[in-house]
């Protein structure tokens, strides 16, 4: 479950509207809801929130902040070195 901190941390780094980075990510993965489609944005809000419990789609959110995070800050190394 999906904790109010985390959920800051979702935000802070995927933005207000994470579900539009969300829902492609766990297509790619191929991760779809019990009726074989892909989630919802009221679905993965719900995950976010920690209203809807999912292993699976909580663990793949957290993958993908993490590698947000990476390609940011390596992106921020490289302005800042050919900027100085």
């Amino acid at each position: 479950m999906i904790t109010e901190k985390q959920k800051e941390k979702i935000i802070e780094v995927l933005g207000k509207q994470f579900s539009r980075a969300i829902i492609p990510h766990l297509k790619k993965k191929k991760i779809f809801n019990a009726d074989g489609h892909q989630f919802s944005p009221s679905s993965i809000q719900k995950i976010v929130s920690g209203k809807q419990p999912n292993e699976a789609v909580e663990l793949e959110i957290a993958k993908l902040v993490a590698k947000v995070k990476i390609k940011s800050k390596k992106n921020e190394e490289i302005k800042n070195k050919f900027l100085k």
